[in-house]
């Protein structure tokens, strides 16, 4: 319950201050929507970077209701007609509804990036009061950007502890805000701004592959990858709905800065969205104007430009102290690169002036006509998606005047020159950051791709709204919202939902949380866990780096295990491992295997001094050779109702291992 009230608070303290901010700023509220969870952010962000954390957040939450109180004093009749807008209603409705429904279903994290970033992430920002490079814990991904952990952290601030459905809610209170922004972007009737945050909202189900059944985690996900399509359409809107009005800049550059945080590639997403926002402010200036138009927008570009690569390279700045990693690196175990070197080669490949490698072409013959052959919503390819989201550019042009329907051109046409810099960039990312198996099936491309096209399509929404009113537009819409109904009934349908999500889908979470509980008042945060549970496919490996309370610690992979790789052994690091005998080698014994003897093992140990080994699931092989080596003979050979804790100990070249728990030697 408090959680509950915690997230209510952090709802009505978000949505009042951008209320009072709209009648200080003579702004309709649904326009400060958006820079208001920006200047949340981003505040948070500063402090967290000083080490204050927490201290940040309990300024922030008495300047905000400050600020809401004495504007509500002063101007009480205009604080109560903003909040009677149709957009700051349906925000305040939308962000406690999703409050209340997980209240009661309480759903939880069960996809395995949030295991491995964002899910665990945010749980050690809200536990630990400081950014996540900083925590101490199970943390795949320590540069990741920390935009939506804090929003996260903003929206428990107020709870003890940590609470995954609350962190579902402060992600959905985002989109809600996004989508408010696109409908609020010119003063609408009740049943027009229905139809468009209902538009808005059913973007997220039309962007996902077509099929029938299933679980859908739409609105049930802590990935990055909605709000920054939201938000990078978003902020366009709030461009739209801020024109000509003095504190444009301010507002443009703070939510900038939030939606370089949600992503790394949102320093991509905000850089074109500044251009999209440039180009429409030249094509639209008065042409006796022109001139002073041209050199005041490109100066304040130059300055939207230099606050995103300042805010990522801030942080880039931050997670090298901290942790030492280098962000301007990528690739894979097969290739290692800086983000610079990679991008030149694959350039100038495409271009033909450096010979193209194997793998380049083979992923280019993939990424290529990708837009043609590779679905990401229910109507298919990209392709498709585009032609309707052009369809909708053509009636918010079709209905302007003249200087309207440059803008919507200039917009569409940046928007789609930004599109295919993205499918290139793309392109390059999975030649040089990911290993041939994963790039040849272009993996998690809809995860990666279609946030943009959402951006997109909510632009282009927002410039449906701008234009006047006219039968074209209404009669678009309310078309649009049919259409998009019949599709998700005939073509995306799940059997379960955010509104009905199984909790049978979390019993083997469930199995590994109780597991993990039999162990973690034995262990510390500083011990190292290497899990022993045969069969895994990752998916227990990851919950148990999420529930264990020291960190879960890395396997290796392959066949043997030397110092050097050139020592007649080809391994490399990886998570879990599944171990199998040296005779088993030419067998799949489990899909993810590594052909491991005890002397292996014992190398492996002695080189990264792991404290303990965690035996989840054991086999006859780790029972009856792997365990005996160590000093264990009575260990069972399959999954028991206790898992084992053995604790390493390192005596010269020797390993041997004690019981520290769970079962009684």
């Amino acid at each position: 319950m408090i959680t509950l009230l915690a997230g209510v608070l952090a709802v009505a303290v978000v949505g009042l201050s951008a209320t009072a901010a709209g009648v200080r700023c003579k702004l309709p509220a649904s326009q400060m929507l958006l820079p208001t969870i920006s200047a949340v952010v981003v505040w948070l962000w500063l402090f967290g970077m000083m080490g204050q954390l927490f201290v940040g957040g309990v300024l922030l939450y008495a300047l905000l209701t400050a600020f809401v109180v004495y504007t509500a004093v002063s101007h009480q009749q205009s604080i109560w007609e903003q909040l009677k807008q149709p957009a700051m209603v349906l925000f305040f409705g939308i962000s406690f509804a999703f409050l209340v429904l997980f209240f009661f279903t309480q759903p939880r994290f069960i996809q395995n990036d949030e295991f491995t970033l964002w899910g665990t992430a945010a749980k050690l920002t809200c536990t630990q009061n400081v950014l996540h490079p900083a925590a101490e814990g199970n943390l795949m991904a320590y540069g990741a950007m920390p935009g939506m952990m804090l929003l996260v952290y903003f929206f428990q601030f107020l709870a003890p502890g940590f609470t995954e459905w609350a962190a579902y809610a402060a992600y959905n209170s985002l989109l809600a805000a996004s989508v408010v922004t696109m409908a609020g972007v010119r003063a609408r009737r009740w049943y027009q701004t229905v139809l468009l945050v209902a538009l808005g909202g059913l973007l997220g189900y039309f962007f996902t592959a077509p099929q029938m059944g299933g679980l859908s985690t739409v609105y049930l996900s802590l990935l990055g990858d909605l709000p920054l399509g939201m938000v990078f359409g978003g902020v366009v809107c709030l461009y739209l709905g801020t024109e000509k009005h003095m504190l444009q800049p301010v507002l443009l550059a703070v939510s900038f800065c939030f939606l370089t945080l949600i992503k790394d590639m949102g320093l991509a997403y905000a850089c074109i969205a500044a251009g999209i926002i440039w180009l429409h402010q030249i094509v639209t200036a008065e042409r006796y104007k022109w001139g002073r138009k041209f050199a005041l927008s490109s100066g304040i570009t130059v300055g939207y430009l230099v606050l995103i690569a300042g805010t990522y390279l801030g942080w880039s700045r931050y997670v090298a102290m901290v942790t030492g990693a280098d962000k301007g690196s990528i690739g894979s175990d097969e290739t290692q690169t800086d983000l610079v070197s990679a991008m030149l080669s694959g350039v100038l490949q495409l271009l033909g002036l450096e010979p193209a490698t194997e793998k380049f072409q083979q992923v280019s013959a993939l990424m290529l006509p990708s837009p043609l052959t590779v679905p990401i919503c229910l109507l298919g390819a990209g392709i498709w998606a585009l032609t309707l989201i052009l369809v909708v550019f053509a009636a918010a042009a079709f209905t302007g005047d003249k200087k309207q329907r440059h803008g919507v051109a200039s917009i569409a046409s940046m928007a789609v020159l930004g599109l295919v810099a993205f499918l290139v960039f793309h392109l390059f990312l999975y030649v040089f950051n990911f290993k041939t198996p994963e790039a040849l099936e272009l993996k998690d491309y809809i995860r990666y791709i279609s946030p943009y096209y959402l951006g997109m399509f909510l632009m282009a929404l927002g410039l449906l709204a701008h234009s006047r009113e006219h039968w074209l537009n209404q009669g678009l819409t309310v078309l649009l919202v049919a259409g998009m109904v019949v599709l998700f009934v005939w073509r995306g349908a799940p059997t379960a939902g955010f509104w009905n999500y199984p909790h049978v889908a979390y019993s083997q979470r469930d199995d590994v949380t109780q597991r993990a509980h039999q162990v973690n008042a034995l262990l510390q945060p500083e011990d190292t866990v290497l899990l022993i549970s045969q069969g895994d496919d990752v998916t227990r490996w990851n919950y148990y780096g999420y529930e264990l309370n020291a960190t879960l610690a890395r396997g290796f992979g392959g066949i043997g295990y030397a110092e050097e790789l050139n020592q007649g052994t080809d391994w490399w690091m990886t998570t879990h491992m599944n171990l199998v005998s040296p005779e088993m080698a030419d067998q799949q014994v489990y899909p993810y295997q590594t052909v491991c003897t005890a002397e292996d093992l014992k190398r492996f140990l002695l080189d990264t001094r792991y404290t303990h080994i965690l035996v989840d699931e054991s086999d006859a092989y780790i029972a009856q050779q792997i365990a005996p080596a160590f000093g264990i003979d009575t260990l069972p050979d399959a999954r028991t109702s206790q898992v084992y804790l053995l604790r390493v100990v390192y005596e010269g070249d020797v390993v041997h291992w004690v019981w520290e728990g769970g079962l009684e030697e």
